[in-house]
């Protein structure tokens, strides 16, 4: 009896090695490629651009295929080439339908089916003529129903043999002084046990429909081993560059750069990642290509690109191979596209890019990337922005920075909105241009500011804002000079000159010398200013005089100061302006 209990064990071990090596076999069937990401050139706008690569030996008719069909790749960024071999003749997408074996769960169906799914725990066993104690073995489900003992036992002698029929459940027990025990399910009654599972695994067969995408090379391919290599535009991956500048004493300061990746698109292992300072144009990222097999594809091409549909239809999903009269019969693909070496900025006038290498980003993840901390040259700069906007009814209006006070307010804190910000210059001596991002202002442990870093080329300045300066106070008003009657005649209608001049109050009660920049935006022609201000005249802006279009006659004027208020210095800035009301 025990070498039949061997037996058994051996021919249900041996079945299911089979059916392990039938799957090992389907997957290394010819023409399957597996395709392996080795590149990732990543924009900031949420898209990336995939370089893939995959060997395969190709089927008898030349053809090598994948079910890793892009979801939504951008119209006519879609390329496949081989690296080695013939050159690719047609590349289509369509939908195939196979079985496969798939495991469900459910409850079980039988005493026999319970024990298998309770291995190794202490059951009793009832059969119809004794009791079973013991510990339940665990037997591959795969192969326990198609087990025949009979065929594992040909060729062996024995003094009893149980007859089994075809098809029938094995379960096994280690019952104490008796060993190993083999059951017919059939002869269980029933089953005892503490904490005994009721639910049940099983393998089904099913029919999926699914995506696949082949790449054909001919004839001659057949047999062959193949380097493919697929290149397309999608969706669902990004970097997000984000900065920390660390000031230190003396105008110096501490630059560092971190890429905030947020991957939503698929499994990356172990890729380069090229991350593109710039700002792409993709006229169709919104168009997905054919080989996707997006049922949605001719609603969007049409609302992106009607002209295009009418002259070409790109609705077939099934294949976007070149139409017959172009393909040519035998024409092939001639040379393989190039994949640039992405290295910095020499490879495009108009993108930087930073490389990280080997990098494993599995879909969902987000991560965060160091890519350079250098020390640049930063220096405290105060600035005021004054805007003046007029209008035919006598009531002129300043804004500062964005807000708005009238001077015909009776308020006595109508000329002390003026709102000095404290920023910081900072020069790009970097070897990188800055891209646009938020970044993190510190002095030691402490935190100043957080503001947006706006792109900034190598050798550029820029302004990052860090508060209002509460110390440092400005006051601004003006007062009529004159006014002419009827001075102009325009369109029919008359115009009044106004000449008005115009102070800036400056107090420092800081304790430090203070650098200021002031600027001043009025409609009207500025004539005169004090202190070296520089003057630029500009055509008519309707933002000056409220969209009032009869204003048109007037010019617009800007004007910058640049100076430094020592200690406890008050200073008064002074203009003349004129326009026509």
């Amino acid at each position: 009896m025990g070498r039949y209990l061997v037996c058994v064990l051996v021919a249900v071990l041996l079945t299911g090695c089979e059916a392990h090596g039938a799957e090992r076999k389907e997957e290394g069937r010819p023409g399957v490629l597996r395709l392996e990401t080795e590149r990732v050139v990543v924009f900031k706008d949420g898209h990336a651009l995939l370089v893939k690569h995959a060997e395969a030996v190709a089927d008898a008719r030349g053809t090598v295929f994948t079910e890793e069909v892009p979801e939504n790749a951008v119209l006519g960024t879609f390329w496949a080439w081989s690296e080695r071999g013939p050159a690719m003749r047609a590349m289509r997408a369509g939908w195939v339908e196979q079985e496969v074996d798939k495991e469900e769960r459910g409850a079980c169906a039988d005493p026999a089916a319970i024990l298998s799914a309770n291995a190794g725990k202490r059951v009793t066993v009832e059969l119809e003529a004794s009791t079973l104690t013991g510990t339940v073995l665990a037997v591959p489900a795969a192969a326990s129903p198609a087990v025949d003992p009979r065929n594992a036992l040909a060729g062996y002698e024995f003094s009893a043999v149980p007859v089994l029929p075809p098809q029938t459940p094995v379960v096994a027990l280690t019952v104490p002084e008796r060993g190993t025990v083999v059951l017919s399910g059939r002869d269980i009654r029933r089953v005892e046990g503490p904490e005994l599972s009721l639910e049940c695994k099983r393998k089904v067969r099913v029919t999926e429909r699914r995506k696949r995408l082949s790449l054909d090379f001919g004839a001659e391919a057949a047999g062959k081993n193949l380097a493919v290599r697929l290149v397309y535009f999608t969706p669902g991956l990004r970097w997000i560059p984000t900065y920390r500048l660390d000031v230190k004493e003396g105008g110096k300061g501490q630059l560092a750069l971190q890429a905030e990746l947020v991957n939503e698109l698929e499994d990356i292992r172990g890729a380069t990642f090229d991350l593109v300072v710039g700002v792409p144009n993709f006229r169709f990222r919104e168009v997905s290509s054919p080989l996707s097999l997006e049922g949605v594809m001719r609603n969007t091409l049409a609302q992106a690109a009607p002209s295009l549909m009418r002259s070409a239809n790109l609705a077939n999903n099934a294949m976007f191979s070149q139409r017959a009269s172009e393909w040519g019969g035998d024409a092939v693909q001639d040379t393989a596209p190039k994949i640039p070496d992405f290295g910095g900025s020499d490879e495009s006038p108009d993108f930087f890019i930073h490389s990280v290498k080997e990098l494993a980003l599995p879909k969902g993840t987000r991560a965060v990337v160091p890519l350079w901390r250098e020390e640049v040259p930063v220096r405290d700069l105060y600035t005021l922005d004054v805007r003046v906007r007029r209008d035919p009814h006598e009531s002129d209006t300043v804004r500062y920075g964005g807000s708005e006070s009238s001077t015909g307010s009776s308020s006595p804190l109508r000329l002390a909105r003026g709102e000095v910000w404290h920023q910081l210059e900072l020069k790009n001596e970097t070897k990188y241009p800055l891209t646009t991002g938020p970044v993190l202002v510190m002095r030691g442990q402490v935190p100043q500011a957080q503001e947006l870093l706006t792109y900034t080329p190598r050798g550029g300045s820029t302004l990052v804002p860090l508060t209002i300066a509460t110390e440092v106070r400005s006051v601004h008003e003006e007062t009529e000079l004159e006014r002419k009657q009827d001075a102009l005649k325009s369109n029919g209608n008359s115009h009044a000159l106004i000449r008005k001049k115009g102070t800036l109050t400056l107090s420092n009660p800081r304790g430090e010398r203070t650098p200021l920049r002031i600027r001043l935006s009025t409609g009207g022609k500025v004539e005169q200013v004090s202190d070296g201000g520089r003057v630029k005249v500009d055509d008519f802006r309707t933002e000056d005089w409220g969209g009032n279009s009869l204003a048109a006659v007037n010019t617009h004027s800007d004007v910058e100061w640049t100076l430094t208020l020592e200690p406890g210095e008050r200073r008064t800035l002074t203009y003349e302006v004129g326009f026509w009301r």
